[in-house]
């Protein structure tokens, strides 16, 4: 809060500040001439020398870019990823759709998604998919995240109501990472978006099925932990 004095600061009592300029010291509302030797030459060895702290310097701090987007990679497959040993135990089955290649509008984005079913393709059918991001935020456009089959029809411009929540945990801190659950609020869709340094995502996704948040934590953590560099 800024306090507004009633009286000008040039004419109060008491001087907080003084001013030297030229032999001459401005205190307040007065002048005092002062006969003063001011010896201000740098080369002075009483002179107290001001240490500065030496910051990383640019090239330090690109190396650190480098190396945090170089943890992370793109699975060459599901298999390469351990999808189907992440997801045991949270997907409605070991049917799995497998889908790779660039995202379409964005420019060296590349993706993998995992979708583990019973089989089915009618709407509806429970699903969970793994998708590996890298070049693109799914989360600020969940269009990036195709998902195989029917479910990729489902119509993101309807208005939905969801919950949404950022986060993160010391799992996903030890990872260099945050957390996003987007959750529709009928239950039909549950997203959770695990954001990695170097522009890379993980992402965990249930269809019609009801997966606990924890569920999709471990199952996005175990996933980067596997293909960390």
């Amino acid at each position: 809060m800024r306090l507004i004095p009633s009286t000008p600061l040039s004419c109060l009592g008491t001087a907080v500040a003084a001013v030297v300029v030229g032999g001459v010291v401005l205190v307040g509302c007065d002048v005092v001439d002062l006969d003063l030797d001011l010896n201000l030459s740098s080369g002075d060895a009483d002179s107290p020398t001001e240490e500065v702290s030496a910051g990383p310097s640019p090239e330090d701090a690109e190396e650190g870019q480098e190396e945090a987007a170089s943890s992370y990679g793109l699975p060459e497959s599901c298999e390469a990823a351990g999808a189907a040993r992440i997801v045991e135990g949270v997907a409605p089955g070991t049917v799995l759709t497998e889908e790779s290649g660039p995202v379409e509008g964005i420019e060296d984005a590349e993706q993998l998604s995992c979708t583990f079913s019973e089989g089915g393709t009618e709407a509806g059918t429970p699903s969970f998919t793994l998708v590996f991001t890298s070049g693109a935020d799914p989360s600020a456009n969940p269009d990036v995240v195709r998902v195989p089959g029917s479910e990729a029809e489902m119509n993101w411009e309807v208005d939905v109501d969801v919950d949404v929540d950022t986060y993160h945990t010391e799992d996903s801190d030890d990872l260099g990472g945050d957390l996003e659950y987007v959750g529709t609020m009928d239950g039909s869709s549950r997203h959770l978006y695990l954001q990695l340094p170097g522009d890379f995502h993980v992402t965990a996704i249930a269809y019609f099925d009801e997966v606990e948040r924890g569920d999709l934590e471990r199952v996005v953590l175990q996933a980067a932990g596997q293909i960390r560099n």
